[in-house]
């Protein structure tokens, strides 16, 4: 496939993540350390294997063929999982509990009137875009949860779990510090470069996995902080090029431990 500006709808993940090219999930890492995102191999853990039964429950029915749930404990538990893993190599197994809370947590989303009303207009989701950088000729790609566009309107929106309680203050933290700003300007660039319009509005859905409530909340973020996201994307561009243009991506990488020296006197 060749990945100069299209838009792809319906296109399996997987073929998705073949294609070669930066994302926001790698610049996202690149901001920690360039050697950290072009080493870093993902890898799962059960809270993103919730928030993907949950992304699968709310936006993307298709894919919950990939999940499935096993007992954990009893004769012959460990055995059936450890075959049903073999057989399901990309697949994601639930325990009994995780699988009640994701759907305890989706059900929570759906209900949630501002995702609700955005759904109910019927958008495009898990819409995969390809384009070349304008500048730089490299590939980039984006996988966009919820895009709507009728013609006048386009709307962008990125779901969230969240395993702590919905506070302004530790919002206002994660959305720095885990990228997602840069993200939702990472989207409106490759938007802009595919089909050169602007979002109208660029929205989270966050909605917290831990609590029975499972509360919900949307937020969107003033210019001022989209533009100060869009100076970080400038530079993490311009950054990779070097990289990219030399082989040498300098930095750390969460992999490999830390050499310690306690002295002398310490155990």
């Amino acid at each position: 496939m060749s990945t100069k500006n299209k838009v792809v709808k319906n296109l399996p993940f997987a073929q998705y993540k073949s294609e070669p090219a930066v994302n926001a999930s790698f610049l996202k890492k690149f901001a920690v350390s360039p050697l950290y995102a072009s080493t870093d191999e993902f890898s799962s853990s059960a809270a993103t294997d919730l928030g993907s039964y949950v992304h699968a429950l709310t936006i993307d029915p298709s894919t919950l063929e990939n999940f499935a749930c096993l007992p954990t404990t009893g004769e012959g538990s460990k055995k059936a999982r450890d075959e049903w893993r073999k057989n399901h190599p990309d697949g994601v197994l639930l325990s009994p509990s995780a699988m009640e809370q994701g759907k305890a947590t989706a059900e929570a989303l759906k209900n949630y009137p501002e995702f609700a009303h955005l759904m109910s207009r019927e958008p495009d989701t898990e819409v995969s875009i390809f384009a070349q950088h304008p500048r730089y000729g490299w590939d980039i790609k984006a996988r966009i949860d919820i895009l709507l566009d009728d013609g006048d309107l386009m709307i962008l929106g990125d779901v969230k779990t969240y395993g702590k309680p919905l506070t302004k203050k530790s919002l206002f933290w994660d959305i720095r510090d885990r990228g997602y700003d840069l993200q939702l300007v990472f989207y409106r660039r490759i938007i802009q470069t595919v089909l050169n319009r602007t979002p109208d509005e660029m929205a989270l859905y966050f909605v917290e996995t831990e609590t029975s409530a499972h509360d919900c909340v949307k937020v969107t973020l003033d210019e001022g902080w989209l533009a100060h996201a869009e100076m970080r994307l400038d530079e993490y561009f311009r950054l990779y090029d070097e990289c990219h243009s030399t082989g040498i991506f300098p930095g750390f990488n969460f992999g490999k431990p830390l050499t310690l020296s306690l002295g002398d006197n310490l155990s």
